[in-house]
């Protein structure tokens, strides 16, 4: 004959135990999260602080771009954009991370090529740069200048003859550019001739473009 056993009576001590054991996982629970929430608030202001670095960065770099072509102080009556392409995030070649693009506005002026290289070279140095390069020298109706700041830009100044560019664009497009037709251009047209292309290129980083 079996003997019932009797049930232990539930206490206030043993409650307080069962309450105590379940209790502690939801504190380790809420625990993680916190810390989670946390470290998930800190990554969010890591990356707007970033953010707005690198925004901060690209306005005064823009700024400084800007100044320079200000600095020229081109009369825009005389020296008419015909394109601008300004920025001032650093944009590195796609196949040479080494090299960057650099900002550019091209012109369009009424005078000669050597009134204009004269002009133009005047106005950069005055802009406080240094010549420190010219690439192709005796190049026929095309003239690149380089410079230099104490800051590390650069600046590349290019005049073409606009009359003899076109003239030599022209016979290539109607497919009648060969050598007959080049010798005749060359004797037939001033490489000094008026109006002139104008290219001026910024550069905060390098020179290698």
């Amino acid at each position: 004959m079996s003997t019932k056993q009797p049930k232990k009576a539930v206490t206030k001590s043993t409650s307080k135990k069962k309450q105590r054991r379940v209790s502690r996982p939801r504190t380790v629970v809420i625990g993680v999260l916190a810390v989670l929430t946390a470290l998930a608030a800190a990554s969010v202001l890591l990356y707007l602080s970033l953010t707005y670095m690198h925004r901060v960065e690209i306005e005064q770099r823009l700024e400084r771009i800007t100044a320079i072509y200000d600095s020229l102080q081109l009369s825009s009556d005389e020296y008419i954009v015909q394109q601008a392409d300004v920025f001032g995030d650093k944009r590195p070649y796609e196949w040479d991370e080494g090299r960057t693009y650099s900002s550019v506005v091209r012109y369009v002026h009424g005078d000669t090529l050597e009134n204009t290289v004269t002009e133009l070279d005047a106005a950069i140095k005055a802009a406080g740069f240094t010549f420190i390069d010219e690439p192709y020298p005796g190049s026929i109706g095309n003239v690149q200048y380089h410079y230099t700041s104490d800051e590390g830009a650069y600046v590349r100044l290019t005049v073409s003859s606009k009359q003899r560019l076109e003239a030599f664009q022209n016979a290539n497009i109607m497919g009648e550019l060969d050598d007959e037709t080049i010798e005749e251009l060359n004797a037939s047209i001033d490489p000094n001739a008026g109006p002139v292309n104008v290219t001026i290129k910024v550069n905060l980083d390098d020179n290698n473009e």
